[in-house]
């Protein structure tokens, strides 16, 4: 099977990982996909559907190796009822920029930013960058903090939001050392809540499929499953 694609260059994750990078952009109007249009990049990303299994064997015999696969789900928040959750909840301000980093880079360690194409610490770097500017409002829109009654961080979530009333969950993780203890439910309300001030009628969320306690907690919440990716790298 031939593929249609062209390269898109990933200018800020080339100057983050220092790692030439770019990213398949299927059409059929594209040109034959070819190594020599890939010979210029580190490393060349393919995003496609979990079930495009001809697809996947032709990137296969260009060298694409699987990465990680990914479920994208979403929750209606038309018909929901509103909630405290708010009662905790507070958006992080730029002295918790430190901590929130350093929560991020051991929470975050393993992802599709991975050995053998990645080094083993740029996983947690990326992450750690991502709630930096979640906090600084420069990519997510708000990181909310989580507290117990004595203020001690439990977990955080970011987000931003999209056109026609939707939003998405960037990251959602407990604090380390704070999982199993309802901080994913909790997280999530206050997600919704943030929501509704936003006039928010759909959130949704990534996870990667053998995240199996994050599709629970989604699922058990009212997500639905909308799609399944695999991502492929060269």
């Amino acid at each position: 099977m031939p593929l249609h694609a062209n390269v898109e260059p990933l200018s800020w994750e080339s100057a983050f990982f220092h790692r030439a990078s770019g990213k398949l952009l299927f059409s059929d109007a594209a040109p034959v996909l070819n190594a020599a249009a890939m010979a210029q990049y580190d490393i060349v990303q393919a995003k496609i559907p979990a079930d495009a299994t001809a697809q996947a064997d032709a990137l296969s015999a260009l060298g694409f190796r699987l990465a990680e696969s990914e479920v994208d789900l979403s929750v209606s928040l038309a018909d929901r009822l509103d909630s405290e959750a708010f009662d905790g909840v507070r958006h992080a301000v730029e002295s918790d920029i430190p901590t929130l980093r350093e929560a991020a880079r051991k929470t975050f360690a393993l992802s599709r930013f991975r050995t053998p194409w990645y080094a083993p610490e740029d996983s947690g770097r990326f992450y750690a960058r991502w709630v930096e500017n979640a906090v600084l409002g420069t990519f997510d829109d708000v990181c909310l903090v989580l507290e117990d009654s004595r203020r001690r961080p439990q977990g955080w979530v970011t987000l931003r939001q999209l056109p026609e009333q939707e939003a998405r969950i960037g990251l959602l993780a407990a604090w380390p050392g704070q999982a199993g203890r309802g901080t994913g439910r909790r997280l999530m309300l206050a997600a919704e809540s943030w929501c509704r001030q936003q006039n928010v009628l759909r959130l949704r969320v990534a996870t990667q499929l053998g995240n199996i306690a994050a599709l629970r907690l989604y699922l058990s919440g009212g997500a639905r499953i909308d799609s399944t990716a695999h991502w492929l790298y060269r």
